[in-house]
């Protein structure tokens, strides 16, 4: 009888040390999982986010643009938006930082943020000392304000002629693609000394004879010390249609003048007739009137503009309506040539 107890109790001692070694396995070592479910869990899991593998097989798989469709893509400037600051001669505007602008009149460079500097080659080439600056002082939403002055200064012998200007310019975009411009000029003319015409240059004395211009000044010094004044005023206003093309109008006169009376105005690029008809004239605005029409072409690095007008000092409007030069640098031109860069590259790609 104690035999098949002793029998019975290690059978059942056995039995639950199995169990309990299922259970829990001991320390340090890690259960393994049944065949095959780990596998199954590598399967199918994937990152989180990411497209299942049929799904980025098709996104990869992308079709080629036609030639047609790259030339449609081609950032035209017909195409893009357009640059409502981009004009800067009659407006409050400025070149924008590194940029130039070289045109038939001047040659003028952006210096500074929003402060450009110029002068006229041609001028200077005439021995007459020249420079201008302007400098956008305001920019507060649509509304800009620019401040500027010039400075001409020829000195021949004894005589010294000098004119010195400054303007305050506005300008306002009342909408999108239309602005408009007003701006308020002040020109100081004065000059003592009577020239030596020998040397100036024959497009100055309108090919007086020299000796005998210096006869005739014998004793009339005094008439060469002159000061005189003026304001004019001009307005603009210009809608663009994309970033070439726009149309431009103008009108401008002096609404007040002051020049010393007496004064008896030197033969030179036609001042005796200028300084007669404005002393005659009571009504300086009907005298120097200019106003014209233009279409402007903003190209990639040409701009011109072409129009028609009217003034009352006969072709006085073509200086208006007419403008050609040759502009390169600044932020919006160097992120064009990225576009076209990127634009030609992508060329390959199209089938």
């Amino acid at each position: 009888m104690k035999r098949y107890l002793m029998i019975w109790m290690g059978l059942t001692l056995g039995t639950m040390g199995t169990a309990l070694g299922q259970e829990s396995a001991p320390e340090g070592e890690v259960e393994s999982e049944p065949d095959g479910e780990s596998s199954e869990e590598e399967d199918t899991s994937t990152e989180e986010g990411a497209l299942p593998v049929d799904d980025q097989q098709e996104a990869q798989t992308m079709p080629d643009l036609s030639r047609a469709q790259h030339r449609w893509l081609e950032p035209s400037r017909t195409k893009l938006d357009p640059v409502p600051r981009g004009q800067t001669d009659y407006t409050a505007y400025t070149l924008e930082w590194g940029e130039t602008k070289i045109g038939l009149a001047s040659i003028t460079i952006g210096a500074l943020p929003r402060t450009q500097i110029g002068t006229v080659p041609m001028l200077d080439a005439l021995g007459v000392m020249n420079g201008h600056i302007k400098v956008n002082i305001l920019r507060a939403g649509p509304v800009d304000l620019g401040v500027g002055s010039n400075l001409y200064r020829l000195q021949v012998g004894d005589f010294v002629g000098s004119h010195t200007g400054g303007s305050l310019i506005s300008s306002v975009q009342l909408l999108e693609p239309w602005s408009f411009h007003l701006g308020a000029h002040y020109a100081a003319l004065q000059s003592s000394g009577v020239p030596d015409t020998t040397r100036l240059p024959s497009v100055l004395t309108a090919g007086t004879d020299p000796d005998t211009f210096q006869a005739s000044q014998d004793g009339n010094e005094m008439a060469w010390n002159f000061h005189g004044q003026n304001i004019r005023l001009n307005l603009a206003t210009d809608y663009r249609f994309n970033r070439r093309d726009s149309i431009v109008f103008q009108a401008g006169a002096i609404v007040w003048s002051n020049i010393d009376k007496g004064f008896d105005a030197p033969p030179i690029l036609g001042l005796d007739d200028a300084f007669a008809r404005a002393e005659e004239n009571t009504s300086p605005i009907s005298e120097s009137l200019v106003t014209s029409l233009a279409w402007q072409w903003t190209w990639r690095k040409i701009d011109l503009r072409v129009g028609l007008g009217w003034s009352s000092v006969p072709g006085a409007w073509l200086l208006q309506s007419t403008d050609l030069s040759y502009r390169f640098g600044g932020k919006t031109r160097s992120s064009e040539r990225r576009m076209n860069r990127t634009w030609k590259r992508n060329k390959d790609d199209t089938k």
